[in-house]
């Protein structure tokens, strides 16, 4: 019986990896152009199928899960789960701004899930838009970051329709998740419930995750699919069971789809789950193959975009940046600027505790060092370039873990000297942590003056949509923006690459009127932007509708109309 059944799964092995490399050399014969329709078309089918075995096998798992909840957490302590998973989903939404920090990143992204929700298709849609709740899009394009992110709001969108407010809820709801995942982190360190709240509390109280959890951005979603990642690590190493290993992958696969930086989950995996997994080879080497097909969209998209400048006129990564991004980064959290330092202080008191488990500790230590000092080599990772403090979400969970050992340490020292009182100690180390987050409420509810004119372009675009009529569209730069709010839109570049389709093609379509957005990059100067507003002004004719003033910009909307009407078609015979 036994030999029969590994003959089944050395049969499965050997064709489940030819079936890769036949795949894989099928895929190298393909155009960049094939490649990229692969990868739009494709993409939301593997991540369906990947959040589908999550929740299955989350199911399997569920008695086990719970049992070792029970034994880890007294049942009238439970209730903590639910408090923090609310709590913290209401503190980042009634606090912080809800607002976009990434100009136009974040839009992009929820034009993607727009897409995936409706279409099933990777893609930013460059002409297009809802028609009777149904989206339709004559042009996409694949985007250079990976599908992990718009296809969790391709969730959201589906359930509840397309919607910005929806997208923002969804990242609120995570930092209520980040908070109870941390608390479970806490205890294969060998923490107690204690050490479990605090870094939960650490979690909610960080400034920077209540800025970024009001937003649409991707980072919170990959900072907790890490972490989840971590705990199914943790939780494989202790059960080793098949179920669990099989929730560790698809979870790890998962993870990798929301940042490029995200590999480096791979090696922390691998310390934590691989010796466990090890003494059962043949199992090993099944998921390691079912983990490639689960990946394969983001490998292709990887090799795609492997020489993508990501913005830079150099070099994206280089050793030449390390020290300029060290000298911002390496006092983040240190100089009281943007982050407590005494969260600092409790996490390296946690790292280095007296105790077991410090191989543990090292692992969260390596976790909060890879998605720390991976951006002293990006030309965009400093911490003060723009709005790429939003990196350092990515290393703040590992941080709050061993902040919440530390805290539990200081409790016990409480206890110890000060009162031998449990509630007393609680509440001195909770009111010692919300002492250090009250400085930073300002911050917190500040919105800054960086993009200004981009947030200004935002809010004007929401009043300037309003004054469209019906079966109308928009020609602008982000014709994304105007989709996601139920109107057709274009890239406003037709106008200059393509004029006579908006002539013959668009104007009898959109009855409602084609209408010119005077945007953002119709004022900065940038000549290529510049020159698609300028060959619209000069190949229609403008009718004004509103304007909005901002500094030395100006938001406006104008109708366009032909300036030579087409001839009238002919009546037949």
């Amino acid at each position: 019986m036994i030999p029969t059944r590994r003959l089944r799964i050395d049969l499965l092995l050997i064709l489940g990896t030819t079936g890769l490399v036949a795949l894989v050399l099928y895929a190298r014969t393909l155009t960049t152009h094939e490649w990229r329709e692969w990868l739009i078309r494709w993409s939301g089918d593997f991540l369906g199928v990947n959040a589908t075995l999550i929740l299955l096998t989350g199911i399997l798992e569920s008695e086990t899960i719970r049992g070792q909840l029970h034994h880890l957490l007294p049942s009238r302590r439970l209730w903590i789960l639910p408090a923090l998973l609310i709590g913290g989903t209401l503190y980042t939404a009634l606090i912080a701004p809800q607002t976009h920090r990434i100009f136009y990143d974040e839009t992009i992204y929820l034009s993607i899930g727009q897409n995936l929700a409706h279409l099933n298709r990777a893609q930013t849609c460059h002409s297009g838009g809802e028609s009777h709740g149904r989206m339709v899009c004559e042009q996409g394009e694949y985007n250079k970051q990976p599908n992990g992110y718009p296809f969790l709001t391709s969730l959201v969108f589906r359930l509840f329709g397309t919607s910005e407010r929806a997208a923002f809820h969804l990242n609120n709801l995570l930092l209520g998740c980040a908070a109870v995942v941390v608390l479970l982190l806490v205890f294969p360190l060998g923490g107690g419930w204690q050490a479990g709240v605090f870094a939960a509390w650490m979690v909610i109280l960080n400034p920077q995750n209540l800025h970024w959890f009001n937003t649409t951005a991707a980072e919170p979603a990959s900072a907790l699919t890490v972490a989840l990642a971590m705990l199914a690590a943790f939780h494989f190493r202790r059960t080793d069971s098949t179920p669990a290993l099989t929730l560790l992958t698809a979870l790890t696969a998962f993870a990798l789809h929301f940042r490029p930086e995200s590999l480096l989950l791979l090696p922390l995996v691998a310390l934590v789950a691989l010796p466990t997994a090890l003494t059962r080879p043949r199992r090993l080497l099944a998921h390691l193959l079912f983990f490639v097909c689960l990946t394969l969209p983001l490998w292709l998209h990887m090799a795609l975009f492997h020489n993508h400048p990501w913005g830079s006129s150099g070099q994206p990564f280089s050793l030449s940046y390390f020290f300029d991004n060290l000298a911002v980064n390496g006092w983040h959290y240190l100089d009281n600027q943007a982050f407590p330092p005494l969260f600092t202080g409790l996490a390296i008191l946690g790292l280095f505790r007296p105790g077991d488990r410090l191989r543990e500790r090292g692992v969260i230590g390596l976790w909060f060092l890879l998605f720390w000092g991976v951006f002293l080599f990006f030309y965009a990772g400093s911490y003060h370039y723009g709005a790429d403090i939003r990196y350092a979400l990515l290393s703040a969970l590992p941080l709050a873990i061993l902040a919440g050992l530390g805290a539990e340490t200081l409790w016990k020292e409480i206890l110890r000297h000060a009162t031998p009182n449990p509630a007393i100690a609680t509440a001195l180390v909770t009111a010692l942590l919300w002492c250090a987050h009250w400085p930073f409420l300002p911050l917190v509810r500040a919105t800054t003056d960086e993009a200004w004119a981009a947030r200004a372009d935002l809010h004007y675009a929401r009043l300037l949509a309003d004054r469209l009529p019906p079966d109308s569209l928009v020609l602008t730069h982000n014709p994304n923006l105007f989709q996601l709010w139920g109107h057709h839109a274009a890239q406003l570049s037709l106008a200059q690459s393509n004029p006579d389709h908006v002539n013959r093609v668009l104007f009898p379509r959109y009855r409602g009127g084609i209408f010119l957005h005077h945007n953002f990059w119709c004022n900065v100067p940038d000549t290529l932007q510049n020159s698609f507003c300028d060959q619209a002004y000069q190949k229609f004719q403008t009718e004004w509708i509103a304007e909005y003033p901002e500094k030395n910009y100006r938001f406006a909307l104008y109708r366009l109309r032909l300036k030579t009407a087409p001839p009238a078609p002919s009546k037949p015979d």
